[in-house]
Order: structure tokens, then sequence, then C-alpha cells
């Protein structure tokens, strides 16, 4: 047996949440990596080896090239499909390629993009480069006529937070607005100044924007859910973890999660009880591209207040990970597996959203084109949130 073979196969049969659901005779004779697949569970949709080299996680286009987008029907052709941009990230490929939030485009590497080839272009949109074909309305929008068409090549991508930080007003009351589209623990600071500016400010209402999140740090989700509860208290229960018969059950605090961050940043309970917010509810904007971590601190808040989630169905990742390598000095093992370990719960131990988390009220952003700023009046799910908060989409913006 090929010493990697039984590196994957121990390693798996001590971490893996699904172990008792592997196959008792697997093929030895495979190589790694599919090796690695046949032990995987039919509802296990995330675990994933990697060689270091040419193979790894399937990356996303945002994660790829740089931007988010989803489908929607042409507006003039019900038989094709329009590619809708919605968020691009500062410094990536895409934002270097002039790509913006808005743009539309109708075909990727000249192919029309329809609901039979959806799931080929999505695949398309995970290569090393694609070309898309820009699509933008005539003046009298009339017709969706093809522009420039843009490449794109795969890059690091940078990471980013925090991009957007408002308050909104009407009638005196003030309604805080973050854009947090990564729970990464380099940015805790910048999270936590947004926080503290919008207690200054003397918000009384909070919208949380996590369309474009797809989780990370989970220490740093649990720094900004202390920021949101109406009572923080440390001491109090936040995260169940449900592993294998060698995980067993953990249950952390607000304290114990927290105090996994290589950031100081919010790792004192007296500043995170400073800074709270107090607030009676939270409306959390979500879409299927929040995930993980985002989707943790979205479902594990409601046991501290209410929260409203408007927007869609979240990717439903309700599962945790870490990567596992050979430890031995030298290394004999060169592959890193990420598979996962545990099954996440709230503070009562309600879990079980891997179908994803509904929202309460269901907006599509792109159901309306064009797309309006994120986080500025006309931006769909912040408008609902508006007509819940104020009852009408009238209010004052003031940028932090």
């Amino acid at each position: 047996m090929a010493r990697s073979i039984k590196w994957v196969y121990d390693s798996m049969a001590m971490y893996y949440y699904w172990s008792a659901d592997m196959p008792p005779h697997p093929d030895y004779s495979l190589p790694t990596e599919q090796f690695f697949k046949q032990l995987l569970s039919p509802n296990d949709r995330f675990s994933w080896i990697s060689n270091r080299t040419t193979i790894g996680a399937t990356k996303t286009a945002a994660e790829t090239y740089g931007f988010y987008y989803s489908f929607t029907i042409h507006p003039f052709d019900q038989q094709k499909l329009i590619g809708v941009i919605t968020s691009v990230i500062p410094g990536s490929n895409a934002n270097n390629r002039g790509l913006k939030r808005g743009m539309l485009f109708s075909a990727v590497n000249d192919r029309p993009i329809t609901v039979d080839n959806k799931k080929a272009t999505k695949e398309a949109l995970q290569a090393a480069a694609a070309t898309l074909q820009l699509a933008a309305f005539n003046t009298d929008r009339s017709a969706l006529v093809d522009s420039a068409r843009i490449g794109v090549q795969s890059a690091i991508v940078p990471q980013k937070s925090v991009y957007a930080t408002h308050v909104f007003e009407n009638n005196g009351k003030k309604t805080g607005y973050l854009a947090y589209y990564l729970c990464a623990e380099k940015d805790d600071a910048v999270m936590l100044q947004s926080i503290q500016k919008l207690q200054q400010q003397g918000v009384t209402e909070f919208i949380l924007d996590l369309r474009y999140n797809p989780g990370g740090s989970v220490a740093s989700a649990t720094k900004l859910a202390a920021l949101l509860t109406s009572n923080f208290n440390a001491g109090n229960k936040f995260i169940t973890y449900r592993g294998n018969k060698h995980g067993g059950t953990v249950v952390q605090t607000f304290q114990q999660a927290i105090s996994f961050s290589s950031n100081a940043a919010g790792k004192s309970m007296s500043d995170l009880q400073a800074w709270n917010l107090n607030l009676s509810r939270v409306y959390i904007l979500t879409s299927a591209e929040t995930a993980s971590a985002a989707e943790l601190l979205t479902h594990n808040l409601e046991p501290y207040t209410n929260v409203v989630r408007i927007g869609e169905i979240t990717l439903g990742k309700d599962e945790a990970s870490f990567p596992i390598e050979d430890q031995r000095n030298p290394r004999q093992v060169a592959w890193v597996i990420m598979p996962i370990v545990y099954k996440i719960a709230d503070a009562n131990g309600k879990g079980d959203y891997a179908t994803g988390l509904t929202p309460h009220h269901a907006v599509v952003e792109t159901s309306k084109l064009p797309l309006a700023p994120i986080g500025k009046p006309g931006d769909l799910p912040v408008d609902k949130a508006f007509m819940l908060i104020y009852g009408t989409t009238a209010v004052s913006v003031t940028v932090l």
C-alpha cells in the first residue's frame, strides 16, 4: 500500500465527520486523489485534497478572478440567460480589467448563456482564463446589445472585509449599515472601527450585508456577533460543534471561540462589551454566496437577538474543517487534506441548515436592472430593510 494512501485513510478515519460511512474495503490501487474521493459521503460537497501544486480545491470566479455574478433571464429573450456582475473585489484581476458591479455579460468564451449550458458556463468561469462578452441596454432600453469583450485571468485575489459603512436616517431615526464580505482576522480592527463609528452615530437599527461573504475566520465572525447581541455575555455559549466518535461534541462560548484569533483586536471582552450596539434586532442580507462562517454568524446570532434575514437562500455550509498534513519532520507525505470534521449548531444545539438559510423576506437583487450601488437606496435588499424599518425608502445616506 502506498504510504500516501495509508496516511489519507488513517487521517480520514480519525477526523472525517462521516468516517463511519466510509467504504470498509476501499480500492487501494487507485491514485491518491481518486482514493480520497471514494471515501467521501454523498452528503459531502466541500472536502478536498491537494498535492500542493496541480490538484486542490475548486475555486469560484470570485476566488479565481475577483468577481461575483448571478444569472437571470435575458430581458428580451426568455430562452437565454444574462450574467450580472454583482460585486468586484478591489485590486483583483477583474477590477483591473475594468469590470464593475452592474455590468452584464451575454456569453462566456463566445458561447451564449442558456438554461441548458448554465452549469458548463459556471465551470468555464472557474478556469484559468475566460472571456466575457459584455452587453448593455441601448439608449431607449428596448434592446440589449453586445459591447466589449473582456478577458479575465486567474491571479491572487486580495482579501478585503469591509466594503462600506453607512448611516441611513429618516425622521431622526438612524440605521447603521455594514457591508462585511469576508471574515478575515487581518481586518478585525477595521471591522471593529466601523462598529465604533456606528455606535458614535447613535444608530438604533442595523443592517449587516453578508451577500458576498464566503466565510473565513470563525473567531472574526464571533467578534462581530458579540457586538450585535442584545446583551453580550462573554461566557454565553455560541457554537456547538458535532464531530465523529473521535471528535465528539465541543461547545464554545463567545470568549472561547474568540480566543483562537491571531489578531489582538477584539479579543478583550471588556472592549466588546463597551462597543456593543445594544440592538433589539439585526437585519441580515444574504445570497447564495453567503457561506460558512458568514452563515454561522447569521444562524448563531438568533438565540441572542431578533435576526431578520432578507435576500436569497444561503449556500448551506453548516460544517467546519481544518487542514490535515503530515507533521513528521521531514515530511513523508506531501498531500494535504481538508475534510469536513464538524457539523455546526448554535448555543441550543440547533443546526442542520445544509440546504441553506431561508430568508424571512425573499428578495432577488437582480430582478431589477440595472443594479443600484451596493448599500444605497435602489439596492433591492437594502430597500426592503428600509421598508421594514421606516415604511419608506426615502432616507438620507452618510458614508463613514
